[in-house]
């Protein structure tokens, strides 16, 4: 049983999982979008959205279930003491795994529109030694770094979304409800739900809700503003690049932060 005493209200909840979800997905789904499904690739990201439901209904009834026990320690209640504990250990993995993808993926754009003469492996070291710096200072320290992030991200991407509707081409998003294959849609679902897994991360944040009544409206909350961000990225980068023009870019929303033109931004 956890005996930590730090509480996470709904507020900074909603900011933690916005920020690490929205700052996460944006970065390469519209190239995703249309390279499995095209044109209209935002439907992939928008099936996937209606998929992350169920799974955010699940954690939340794993939270009402387990109050105070961290999902290490549910796991072998759930699944009996060995399969539970290597459960445990392949959520640890997948969690490591997002954060050294997450990682390479900032280090990979700061590489390339920042600091083009620093080595790929200093900048991704970097950035993962940030991200277990702030983790070993506990929840406090990343529900501090979410709260100070969230309005800056929010304000500012969705400003540069906007402005960056304003070259975009409606033929580059038609046909809207005309798909090449039923194959090319699963497919490009399955890839745009990569963002969705930063969901697993609510398991270890659990135990730590004061309001644990609340977590499923807050993540639906948190998870809903975030898509419709990432939507509207998406829209935007296949508006403006076309679906086969976007391919060209390795990061397509920093392309359109350019378009953008935001002062002081990039």
């Amino acid at each position: 049983m956890l005996k930590e005493k730090t509480g996470i209200g709904p507020g900074l909840f909603f900011m933690v999982l916005y920020v690490s979800l929205f700052g996460y997905g944006v970065i390469h789904a519209p190239r995703v979008a249309a390279e499995y499904i095209g044109p209209n690739g935002y439907w992939g990201f928008i099936l996937a959205f209606i998929l992350s439901f169920p799974v955010m209904a699940g954690i939340a009834w794993l939270g009402r279930r387990f109050p105070n026990c961290s999902v290490i320690e549910y796991l072998p209640r759930l699944f009996g003491g060995f399969f539970g504990k290597i459960l445990g250990f392949l959520l640890l993995v997948a969690i490591l795994v997002l954060m050294i993808r997450t990682s390479r993926i900032f280090s990979g754009g700061v590489n390339i529109f920042f600091l083009r003469r620093t080595p790929a492996w200093a900048s991704a070291a970097f950035f993962l030694l940030v991200s277990l710096y702030i983790a070993r200072q506990g929840i406090e320290g990343i529900t501090r770094l979410a709260a100070f992030v969230f309005p800056l991200t929010f304000v500012l991407s969705f400003l540069a979304i906007l402005f960056s509707m304003e070259y975009m081409e409606l033929d580059n998003i038609r046909p809207v409800f005309f798909f090449e294959s039923g194959l090319a849609v699963a497919a490009g679902t399955a890839n745009l739900f990569y963002p969705f897994m930063v969901l697993l991360t609510v398991l270890l944040i659990n135990p730590y809700l004061t309001r644990k009544e609340k977590s499923f409206p807050v993540m639906a909350g948190a998870t809903t503003l975030a898509s419709f961000l990432i939507l509207l990225t998406i829209v935007s980068g296949i508006g403006n690049y076309g679906a086969e023009g976007i391919l060209r870019y390795s990061f397509p929303v920093f392309e359109l932060s350019r378009k953008a033109q935001l002062p002081f931004v990039l």
